[in-house]
């Protein structure tokens, strides 16, 4: 599944949960990750940033089943990596 996580918290707990998501997923921009990931791996990464997040933070899910069905339209310059390591 491909799934999209946006973030907004306090500054301190911004880094926890950068550390923890750029484990399974590609950082986009600022607050912004993405990536294709397991089921059992969303479901982990859903726990961690559970336990992680301040109390007062805000985190968005989306997900889709296959990435060939997201439309995706960027203007200006890209701040992370989404492509693929080998």
């Amino acid at each position: 599944m491909y799934v999209i996580i946006v973030y907004d918290t306090e500054h301190d707990n911004c880094v926890k949960l950068h550390k923890q998501l750029k484990k399974y997923l590609f950082w986009n921009q600022n607050s912004v990750f993405e990536g294709t990931v397991t089921v059992a791996q969303y479901a982990k990464i859903k726990h961690i940033l559970e336990e992680t997040r301040a109390e007062n933070s805000h985190i968005t899910f989306y997900s889709i089943e296959n990435e060939k069905f997201l439309c995706r339209e960027e203007q200006g310059s890209a701040k992370g990596n989404i492509s693929n390591i080998l």
